[in-house]
């Protein structure tokens, strides 16, 4: 069974990248997905933001390249 937050995480990139069939795991990467570019990371971050309750500094949001670093900003 997947963990909660990569579940919540999911219906994220599904609705923000537009692919209701992804499957996302922690080693998703920005390079796997087409979509997943500069404007979207901005929409998938705000909606992070959002579900999460949490609001990620801009230094550590340049960093993101996977869906667990995404993870590892949220439960710090």
């Amino acid at each position: 069974m997947k963990n909660i937050n990569i579940v919540r995480l999911e219906r994220i990139f599904r609705e923000v990248l537009d692919d209701s069939t992804l499957q996302v795991t922690e080693a998703f990467s920005t390079k796997e997905h087409p979509k997943w570019d500069s404007v979207a990371m901005v929409q998938i971050v705000l909606a992070v933001e959002a579900e999460f309750g949490v609001q990620l500094e801009m230094v550590s949001v340049a960093r993101i390249k996977t869906a667990g670093d995404i993870l590892a900003l949220i439960e710090k």
